[in-house]
């Protein structure tokens, strides 16, 4: 895919990626190119990284193509150089950050903190401190003890409950184990988030990385249809997020996974467009 001139100015000029040396090749001229450093460098033994910036832009591509009511947010421990993450901010992308160290990575390349979902389910005090004083204001929780330090540390937060997935059990990362509350525990969290006063905002979920059977996608995004139900049923604020978390990969598996998802939005929220979130 060619980058129109546009597209390609504003990545070049983006922040991490600004004042580095960027070279134009053809589209299957990467190996030349990785070739064409080892041989002028022969005598280095440090490794070296080629970032493909048309790769990166083809990708994003097509995720607006087949999920483009998903907002893209991208996990930042995936991959933290700064010129790879700038490339993505000028293309658009939201970011998952699971620390107080990604976030200011984040922020460095000038994106606003409504950009920023701090995505992770067990945080320090001391970086929930940090999110609230640079206005990185959606986070996700699955425990009582994480509603009393952020009751604590950032009231004004606004909250996803993370649910317990059904693990693709084939995906190379499962975390059905790790996170993630139980279908019994979502009624008490609930409630304990609304005696604290806290807004909640969705629900969030993540089958594991990796992901090869996706059916699992369509299983959790009817368990977090149950919560948004049962947040209802208590008269708490409508909800309006969902976190498809991650677990995607490239090709053809990409594709099957979308058409999954998508199905699912349409089948159990009636929504096409634009009011759902994720984390690559």
């Amino acid at each position: 895919m060619a980058s129109s001139p546009r597209t390609f100015k504003a990545i070049v000029g983006a922040p991490g990626v600004r004042g580095k040396k960027v070279s134009a090749m053809s589209k299957d001229g990467s190996t030349a190119f990785i070739q064409s450093i080892i041989s002028t460098e022969q005598e280095s033994k440090e490794p070296f990284y080629v970032l493909d910036m048309g790769a990166v832009e083809d990708l994003f591509a097509k995720w607006n193509r087949n999920l483009p009511m998903v907002q893209p947010f991208y996990a930042v421990k995936c991959n933290p150089n700064q010129a790879f993450l700038g490339a993505l901010a000028a293309l658009g992308s939201s970011f998952d950050c699971a620390s107080k160290a990604e976030i200011e990575s984040v922020l460095s390349l000038g994106v606003s903190p409504d950009r920023i979902i701090f995505a992770n389910p067990c945080k320090a005090e001391s970086h929930i401190k940090y999110a609230a004083s640079v206005g990185v204001n959606l986070t996700t929780f699955d425990s009582k003890e994480e509603l009393d330090k952020i009751k604590k540390w950032h009231p004004k937060c606004a909250l996803l409950i993370r649910v317990k997935a059904l693990d693709d059990g084939s995906a190379r990362c499962p975390l059905g184990a790790k996170f993630g509350a139980l279908p019994e525990e979502v009624t008490p969290l609930l409630q304990a988030a609304q005696a604290l006063r806290l807004t909640v905002a969705g629900v969030s979920f993540h089958i594991g990385s990796g992901a090869m059977q996706f059916i699992a996608y369509r299983q959790a995004i009817a368990a977090a249809k149950i919560a948004f139900e049962t947040a209802a049923r208590l008269g708490m604020p409508e909800m309006h997020v969902l976190n498809i978390g991650g677990g995607f990969t490239a090709g053809s598996q990409f594709d099957e996974a979308a058409s999954t998802v998508k199905a699912a939005l349409l089948d159990y929220y009636k929504i096409e467009r634009n009011l759902y979130i994720r984390n690559k």
